[in-house]
């Protein structure tokens, strides 16, 4: 069994909607699906300079200071029945707002409530990580 590491950023904004990539259709993994930016851990990289580079990659955003948020593992068929072992480590930020999203990869994007996000195409194991991002982003409600 191969496995892949992988960093992905949970981006929120003021009103508690995250951000979710669209990925293409024609996607090696997970096409058509929603799901966080991010991507493959390189060789020498920590799981925060792999994010840092892949942000910058995808959507042309630079991250202030993303906090570890919860780590996924889970099983993914690969190539020729193969199965890829992936461990996810997912950051969690709040958008700065001065910074545009110039998005370039996937199909599109969009700011979602977590409500309407689990409603979308997304992995089993996203929607996981998407139920323990309502219940972080539900302590901001309760103190304003």
């Amino acid at each position: 069994m191969i496995t892949r590491h992988v960093a992905t950023l949970i981006l929120y904004d003021k009103h508690h909607k995250i951000l979710m990539q669209h990925r293409s259709d024609d996607a090696p993994r997970l096409a058509g699906y929603w799901g966080m930016f991010g991507g493959g851990i390189e060789e020498g990289e920590t799981p925060e300079q792999a994010l840092r580079r892949e942000i910058m990659e995808e959507i042309e955003y630079t991250m202030k200071k993303p906090e570890p948020f919860c780590t996924d593992e889970f099983d993914e068929e690969g190539g020729e029945n193969d199965v890829i072992h992936v461990i996810a480590h997912n950051f969690i930020e709040k958008y700065d707002e001065v910074q545009p999203i110039v998005q370039h990869e996937g199909q599109g994007f969009g700011w979602f409530t977590v409500g309407e996000a689990l409603k979308l195409k997304v992995t089993s194991h996203r929607h996981e990580t998407l139920i323990r991002v309502r219940e972080f982003l539900a302590q901001f409600s309760k103190k304003e």
